[in-house]
């Protein structure tokens, strides 16, 4: 029997824990969106907005190869 890759596993996260894991506070967040400079943030209700765990990641491994390849 073949078995089929596995996709990885998605998570939502909300503003603080995003600003946390970043170090960025939320307006430089905002800031950064609006600029194009950080992913997008996903409307999940009518006052309930979140970020994909992963595009975030994505973002902060991008800033760590973006500093060592000075």
């Amino acid at each position: 029997m073949e078995t089929s890759p596995t996709k990885p596993q998605q998570r939502f996260i909300k503003i603080d824990e995003v600003s946390r894991v970043t170090a960025l506070s939320e307006s430089q967040i905002y800031r950064k969106m609006k600029a194009g400079e950080f992913p997008q943030n996903i409307a999940i209700g009518a006052n309930s907005k979140v970020w994909l765990e992963s595009e975030v990641i994505d973002w902060m491994n991008d800033k760590i190869t973006q500093h060592r390849n000075q």
